[in-house]
């Protein structure tokens, strides 16, 4: 028997992105082309969410609501086919659609629960505020050195990870230099920032706690809104 749960907390990024490439039309009338380029981006924000704290004084549960600042830097290469359903001298427009792959890095800060820290550094009667990436990097790091727990439970963070995006759109040229573009990037891959699973040993001592089972902590950007200017050479 299996038993499951999950829960998701959404909130809004905000940032910028720059990328540099190379384009080529083809054929007579060049309608059709190609880009490649390279590209760094960077959004930052905070997402609020609300858990529950167990009172041992009271034996009850209370919510406690918490704010938690949230950073993603994007990074890699990309390819996208261009084309151009109107040119006029030094005017052109176009839609795009394409593909970008690279890291996908979060850095996430120091959280705060009814204005208070919500991370302390794990095992440790420090009160100094941590941020939550050096939270589950000591926490998994204390597993992994501490050899009776670590027979129990297995434990990892991974705070970068690959990201697979599909990026669609509509381009226009302005001038023979300027223009700009809008459009949408979509993820396609969760970024496993915390995993923790259970290993054999525990299932003798514990019989209701199944072997393997696991908690995964994941984030994703659900979809990216951008504009940008374009410079042509």
């Amino acid at each position: 028997m299996a038993t499951g749960s999950s829960g998701k907390f959404n909130g809004n990024l905000f940032g910028a992105d720059i990328q540099f490439g190379y384009k080529q039309f083809f054929g007579q009338k060049k309608h059709w082309g190609l880009r490649y380029y390279g590209f760094f981006s960077g959004q930052g924000g905070n997402y609020p969410y609300e858990y529950q704290v167990f009172d041992d004084t009271t034996m009850t549960f209370s919510t406690k609501k918490s704010s938690q600042p949230s950073a993603n830097l994007f990074y890699g290469v990309g390819i996208d086919a261009l084309y151009n359903f109107y040119e006029k001298n030094n005017q052109a427009y176009g839609v795009f659609v394409g593909v970008m792959i690279g890291g996908s890095s979060w850095l996430e800060g120091g959280g705060k629960a009814n204005g208070q820290c919500r991370y302390t550094k794990p095992n440790s009667n420090s009160t100094a505020c941590i941020s939550m990436n050096d939270y589950y990097a000591d926490f998994a790091s204390l597993i992994d050195k501490n050899k009776e727990i670590s027979k129990l439970l297995q434990a990892s963070v991974s705070p970068t990870f690959v990201q697979f995006i599909f990026n669609i759109g509509f381009r226009a040229n302005l001038t023979k230099h300027q223009g700009f573009e809008v459009g949408i990037r979509i993820p396609t891959i969760d970024d496993p920032y915390f995993k923790m699973k259970t290993l054999q040993q525990i299932q003798q001592i514990y019989g209701n706690v199944a072997k393997g089972a696991q908690g995964t902590m994941a984030f994703r950007r659900n979809i990216a809104v951008f504009a940008n200017y374009v410079y042509n050479f």
